[in-house]
């Protein structure tokens, strides 16, 4: 399991360990945290030895797939306590659910889990749970429906809608269906629910076309609102990046940030009942601004992809995270730390990695 590194050596560095880092999100935390302005010593974690961010990384172990939860958990136990983990930072969705599930046992080790609460996290992980749960609370969410309710229920007008898994990320398996019948042609599983088609209020009041609701057969992904907020232990929020993204198959790739009084107030509003839901650390919020306001379509209780793009312009979310998770600073301290200027825009880019063919099968023998 673990990659041939020695062992820990007290440096006065504390020792982040970041999971799932051949996605996006993980080599972002990556980025963010060698920018942050603290010593920093990174072990990355994965269960694929190709993982991009495993070599990018001061050190690096192979992890089983979170799929076994029982054998995952006690293999990153076996990783704490060899690398004297400080701080844990979860970089897939499907494994903030059992790293919270098992905060006490990781915290009685030393090591602090930068995670919300189990019960925050199964809520974000249903969207339909997600859209009941927050509607309730009087937070504007995209109408969601399962697939026999919406087959019930629809008519001409309730189209165009987007089709995807109540539990999906990174708008993977989303599909934009414009009538009736190309629902019926889609067969939707029984696994995914049906949001309505969020038009931005910057393209018009008129009805969208199906050629105006994608582009290439692709969901068109304009005008999408990212909230990014970042909440102390104690609940309070300590700091807001919002911002206006272009993305293709859910990746961001032209990031403008903005600042909004009102979109402010919606943001403070937001993250405050999720605070008061069990939400702590890093929380993420997508959504656009409709002719009725920012309406939302999802959470995620973590750090994003964009991560070391706030971090880039100011907002290091991951560097406030650790310093008051882990090293217990005074939430009113980090606050002022998490600013940024509306001056520069991202322009994102596939850019590429050269490893060692030797450090990845030697990852593998292991």
């Amino acid at each position: 399991m673990e990659a041939c590194q020695p062992d820990v050596e007290d440096s006065g560095a504390m020792n982040i360990a970041i999971t799932g880092v051949g996605g996006g999100t993980g080599q972002a935390v990556i980025r963010a945290l060698r920018r942050a302005d603290l010593p920093c010593r990174l072990i990355g974690l994965d269960a694929d030895a190709w993982a991009t961010g495993l070599y990018q990384c001061d050190a690096h172990a192979l992890v089983p797939r979170v799929t076994n939860e029982q054998r995952y958990l006690d293999a990153l136990e076996e990783i704490i306590v060899r690398h004297k983990i400080d701080g844990l930072i979860p970089g897939l969705d499907v494994e903030i659910g059992p790293i919270s599930r098992a905060q006490s046992r990781f915290r009685s080790l030393g090591c602090h889990p930068i995670v919300s609460t189990p019960e925050l996290i199964r809520v974000a992980r249903d969207k339909l749970l997600t859209y009941q749960v927050l509607s309730a609370e009087g937070i504007p969410f995209v109408r969601t429906m399962s697939v026999e309710d919406f087959r019930r229920s629809c008519t001409p007008d309730s189209f165009p809608v987007i089709v995807k898994p109540k539990d999906g990320a990174g708008s993977v398996g989303a599909t934009v269906l414009c009538t009736r019948a190309d629902f019926e042609r889609h067969q939707p599983d029984a696994n995914d629910i049906v949001q309505d088609y969020l038009v931005p209020a910057s393209w018009g009041s008129k009805t969208l076309t199906p050629n105006e609701a994608t582009e290439h057969g692709r969901l068109r992904q304009e005008d999408e609102l990212h909230l990014q907020g970042i909440i102390a232990p104690d609940g309070g929020i300590v700091g807001i990046f919002m911002s206006i993204s272009v993305m293709l198959s859910g990746v961001a790739f032209r990031i403008c940030p903005t600042r909004d009084s009102d979109l402010l107030d919606f943001s403070q509003r937001a993250f405050s009942i999720l605070s008061e839901m069990g939400a702590v650390g890093p929380c993420n919020l997508q959504g656009r601004i409709t002719a009725a306001g920012p309406v939302l379509y999802e959470l995620n209780p973590r750090c994003t992809g964009i991560t070391a793009v706030r971090a880039e312009m100011g907002f290091n979310e991951c560097e406030a995270a650790l310093r008051m998770f882990v090293l217990g600073e005074d939430p009113a301290s980090v606050a002022p730390r998490l600013t940024y200027s509306t001056d520069t825009v991202c322009l994102r880019y596939v850019t590429e990695q050269f490893v060692p063919r030797a450090d990845i099968e030697h990852s593998q023998s292991l």
